[in-house]
């Protein structure tokens, strides 16, 4: 690892997942490569399974600053930035620092009301509009509704905001408009703050627990969508993000919305880009990484390294080209959406590989062989900690604009050619 000195930038990034939290500390200045400096992962529980509870990511907040202290002792912190899943929504029931949110919190995946089309595109709304019909009560106690990283955030001192990723992104969030169409009081909602500004300084509470400088700025984030885009560096038009873990999605930047047709024909998702004025076309494959995870479940080998069971289910390989089913599920799946996006007028050639599915050589070398397409792996594959870094160069005057810290952030450490493809057979 780099050696520090006090010249380095050193920043501190985390990402709070579905089932566990990221974090890392990220050298924004200094040498093109060597930016992760240390990196740690906090599950929330042994069984992998979704906090329970905010504080669940609180704790977890906490043991993975001291984690990376421990790893690093003499690195002092400039700033910190947290994303999160969403739109995962936490509600509060009195004043942020009081209230650690004994609730579950409203998950991605949670049970949702499902509005007419004239309702509005928000994400967030049909989870609160779904809480507020079934426990009124608690509705009615709520006086804030915060996503993950902003409510984490509000607890170490930032002011309890709603960070916007872009102008775009306003009516994917909410309005009054959209409020009174679900019968929601607005008020319940915070204001919003742009990505990449400063929304607080670190209390010295939160100093005290964490070991990191009091005052030190906190970072607005935004959600592990946005900000894996931004740490892929896929930000120009032409430039594709394969975002690859338990689900999967192949994101085209463009610089023109798709018509409405184009887009119900081939089933694309289509949403603004993380840089203002771009748009983001894409393909879902909701269970990619998972069908994986479950074969390993099903055998009995979730406590095998990953790269040992891959390496087994790739020599079991004959001279014909029959690979494991397993295997060819998930890729059948990458070529299908490959090729759905060929045919709508996105034809991929290379994509920038990000998640936990980059982190092998080993499946990198084989998913680019066998779907034709060359994978493009960051030095930071978990690409959210660095569009967080990212966030706080832009914080931090070190650029005028997000697209240009993710130049600077960003370092594609490998290029694998897809130019050899595995045959496969049917």
């Amino acid at each position: 690892m780099e050696k520090i000195t006090q010249k380095n930038h050193v920043v501190f990034c985390a990402d709070i997942g579905t089932t566990s939290l990221k974090a890392a500390f990220i050298n924004i200045d200094g040498a093109a490569s060597g930016r992760l400096l240390a990196f740690t992962r906090e599950m929330y529980h042994d069984t992998g399974i979704a906090a329970e509870n905010a504080s669940m990511w609180e704790a977890a907040f906490y043991r993975a600053v001291k984690g990376l202290f421990a790893k690093l002792p003499a690195v002092s912190v400039e700033a910190l930035c947290i994303s999160g899943n969403g739109p995962t929504l936490v509600p509060l029931q009195g004043g942020v620092k009081e209230d650690a949110s004994p609730l579950p919190p409203l998950y991605w995946f949670s049970p949702r009301y499902k509005p007419p089309a004239a309702s509005g595109p928000s994400f967030f709304l049909p989870y609160v509009a779904y809480f507020r019909q079934n426990k009124p009560d608690l509705y009615e106690k709520t006086g804030l509704f915060l996503s993950c990283q902003e409510w984490l955030s509000a607890r170490l001192g930032a002011e309890p905001v709603s960070v916007l990723p872009t102008s775009y992104y306003r009516p994917y969030y909410y309005d009054d408009s959209q409020c009174a169409g679900f019968s929601l009081d607005s008020r319940k909602f915070p204001p919003f703050a742009p990505l990449g500004s400063i929304i607080g300084r670190v209390s010295v509470e939160a100093a005290r627990v964490s070991g990191l400088s009091a005052g030190i700025p906190i970072v607005a984030g935004g959600p592990d969508f946005i900000m894996a885009l931004l740490g892929s560096g896929a930000t120009a038009p032409g430039l594709v993000c394969d975002r690859a873990g338990s689900s999967e999605g192949i994101n085209v930047c463009v610089r023109s919305k798709p018509d409405a047709d184009t887009a119900e024909a081939h089933s694309l998702r289509v949403l603004p880009h993380a840089i203002e004025g771009l748009w983001n076309v894409s393909v879902v494959m909701p269970e990619s990484g998972s069908i994986f995870d479950r074969y390993r479940l099903e055998t009995g080998q979730q406590d095998v390294l990953y790269e040992t069971t891959l390496r087994q289910m790739l020599d079991t390989a004959d001279g014909a080209g029959v690979i494991h089913p397993v295997l060819k599920k998930i890729i059948d799946e990458v070529r299908r959406a490959l090729e759905t996006l060929r045919r709508a007028g996105y034809p991929v050639h290379e994509m920038r590989h990000s998640g936990g599915q980059a982190k092998s050589s080993l499946w990198n070398r084989f998913k680019a062989r066998a779907c034709g397409c060359a994978l493009l792996v960051p030095e930071i594959s978990d690409t959210e900690l660095a569009g967080d870094a990212a966030a706080i160069m832009l914080a931090l005057g070190e650029t005028g604009h997000i697209s240009g810290a993710c130049k600077k952030i960003v370092v594609i450490k490998e290029r694998i050619s897809g130019s050899e493809q595995v045959a496969m057979s049917r």
